[in-house]
Parts: C-alpha cells; sequence; structure tokens
C-alpha cells in the first residue's frame, strides 16, 4: 500500500472510528500486522472479548489483523490522526515518532526479559509516553508485549565472536539501530523487505539475517540457512496503543477495564510466546537443517556495539540514554 492511499484510507476511516452502539456504547477499531495463528493476534481477540464482556457490551473492538488497514508505520500514523482507534507497534516503529523509543531495542543491552520489562514499564520511559501523548495523541494501553529476542542465521559461516561476521552481507530492516549494529559487527547491512527476506537468502543475495525465532521458524529461515547463532542481541517487543481522544470518549470505568485487560492479556502472551520460542527452536534443532551455535561470545559482540551506542545517542538525546542506563544499573543493583 502506498503513502497516498494509506491516507486516503485513513481518511475514509476517519468518520466511523468510534461508532455508537447504544446509549454510552462504542465500537474501537482495532488493526494490527500479525495474522490469525500467531499468539499476539489470538491475544487481541482475547482482549477484545474480555472487555466486551466486562463493558456489558458498552465498548466493542473490532479486530483487523495481517495489515488490513496498512503497514505497520502506517497504522501508527492512522492512531495519530484518530483515523484508527488502536494498533500494536512496535517501539522501533515509532521511534518514527519520537526517536528515542528506538531504545528499547537497543543491541545486547538486556540481560533477561525481566530486567527488560522492569525497566520498559518504569519512569525511565515516562518522558517518552509523555511526549507521543502530547505532541502525537498517542497513549499506552499496554507498553510492552513479548515477541522474542533476535538472532543471527547465516549461509555457511559459523559465527562465534563478532570478528567471524567481516565482510558478511547481512539483511536488516530500514531502521537505523539495525545497521548501526551490523555495521559495528563489522559486517555489510544490507536492507531487504522482509517479504523478499527468504528468497534473498535463498539467492544468496545476502549471507544471513536477523529474527526472533518464531519468525525464523514460522518463514522457514532455517531451510535455507546453515547456522543459527543464538546471540539473543536484541529484544523484540510490541506496544498496544490508543489514540488520546478516543481513550477519553471512554467511560472512566471502561477506560480502567480496557487498562487491566490490557495488562492480563500481556502477562498471558508472555507467557504463550516464551513458550512457543523454546518450542520452536527445539523444532528447528530436530530438523537437523542447521548447525545452531547455542553459546556465542555475547561479551565481545557487546563490546563491539559502544562505537554504534555513540552515534546512536545523538539520535535519541544523551539525556534519554543516560537515564535508561541509569535506571538498567538500579535494577540490577536491586
Amino acid at each position: 500500500m502506498t503513502m497516498i492511499r494509506s491516507f486516503v484510507l485513513a481518511a475514509a476511516l476517519a468518520a466511523s472510528a468510534i461508532t455508537p452502539l447504544a446509549a454510552g456504547g462504542q465500537t474501537l477499531r482495532f488493526g494490527h500486522a500479525n495474522a490469525p495463528g500467531e499468539v499476539a493476534h489470538d491475544m487481541f481477540i482475547e482482549l477484545a472479548e474480555r472487555v466486551g464482556k466486562r463493558s456489558n457490551g458498552a465498548v466493542t473492538i473490532r479486530i483487523f489483523p495481517s495489515e488490513q488497514l496498512g503497514k505497520e508505520a502506517d497504522l501508527v500514523l492512522q492512531v495519530k490522526t484518530g483515523a484508527l482507534d488502536m494498533s500494536a507497534p512496535s517501539m522501533a516503529v515509532m521511534s518514527s515518532l519520537v526517536p528515542a523509543m528506538e531504545m528499547a531495542s537497543g543491541p545486547f543491552l538486556w540481560r533477561d526479559w525481566k530486567e527488560a520489562e522492569t525497566v520498559l514499564r518504569g519512569a525511565a520511559f515516562d518522558p517518552l509516553w509523555d511526549e507521543l501523548r502530547d505532541k502525537h495523541n498517542i497513549v499506552p494501553v499496554s507498553r510492552i508485549l513479548y515477541w522474542g529476542w533476535r538472532n543471527f542465521t547465516f549461509t555457511d559461516r559459523e559465527v562465534r565472536r563478532p570478528e567471524d561476521m567481516a565482510g558478511l552481507k547481512v539483511r536488516v530492516p530500514e531502521s537505523p539501530i539495525w545497521v548501526e549494529m551490523v555495521r559495528a559487527l563489522g559486517a555489510a547491512p544490507t536492507p531487504i523487505p522482509f517479504g523478499e527476506v527468504y528468497t534473498a537468502l535463498q539467492q544468496r543475495t545476502v549471507d544471513g539475517q536477523e529474527n526472533p525465532i518464531p519468525t525464523i521458524y514460522s518463514r522457514k529461515f532455517y531451510e535455507v540457512q546453515g547456522v543459527l547463532t543464538m546471540s539473543r542481541h536484541m529484544l523484540q517487543n510490541n506496544t498496544i496503543v490508543i489514540n488520546k481522544a478516543s481513550l477519553a470518549r471512554l467511560s472512566p470505568a471502561n477506560q480502567k477495564i480496557l487498562m487491566e485487560e490490557a495488562a492480563a492479556v500481556s502477562a498471558r502472551n508472555t507467557e504463550l510466546q516464551q513458550g512457543r520460542e523454546q518450542s520452536m527452536l527445539e523444532e528447528i534443532r530436530k530438523s537437523g537443517r542447521i548447525r545452531i551455535i547455542d553459546n556465542p561470545d555475547r561479551a565481545a559482540f557487546q563490546a563491539r556495539l559502544e562505537p554504534a551506542y555513540a552515534r546512536l545517542e545523538a539520535r535519541w538525546g544523551a539525556e534519554h540514554l543516560k537515564r535508561l542506563r541509569a535506571e538498567i544499573a538500579r535494577v540490577r543493583g536491586n
């Protein structure tokens, strides 16, 4: 969908984004990128059902999966304008509005999920959410949804240390944080649209890529790659957000219901996604199609990333990065 078509669609949706059902009743349109059968989509359906039930039908959430209403970045813009009520973008995508949101995906930044969740739900990110609300009309319903740790795959080179990546072409999304990360590791970042990644790997247009295990499994990248390096270099996380005016149209009681049910669904999503992540890795291992390097030198990779952070600091803001690192240190100290 082109940007022009996306804005035309956004305008068409604007008039019907909130539709009265009965006295005080409202419909919220929720567009997202996940497909039916994926854990996130199932959780969004559960969210809609639980909110409808607890609000006694006063709030209906209509789910539009699989980018039916636009690409992930387009959906964020639609939420901003009020053409769409809700979506579930990644923080990296929302960095197009507030660049420092990208910090959540910082390479080799987190030790584990518990640490990341504590920090990302805490005060360190408050100024960024405040900016999204005040400048872009976007409010979090749930600050973070677990999706998985991203890992590298390669055609045939066993990568255990950053030096092993020298000269390789690695597919990345068109985002500064990925470009800077791969460049710092000595490889050549090569942006390729997601839908073309399998073919690019198969034809050896690139030497590798990086994604969470559920993506590597479901997209069958392990069939056309020879090595999986469990680098766990980046945490992929999504959010659930709502247009500020759409939220304000709900009664305080229904706002509370929406927030509570989003928190419950987020916790359930984490449980299911982490279990699926592990089971899919075992299926990949059992396939025998790819060599798995379970213990790469993560400390060596992390050390190579400092120059990248120095360059990204200018994009994110020194104050934001300093505050984030201070909070990470505090959490680790506790």
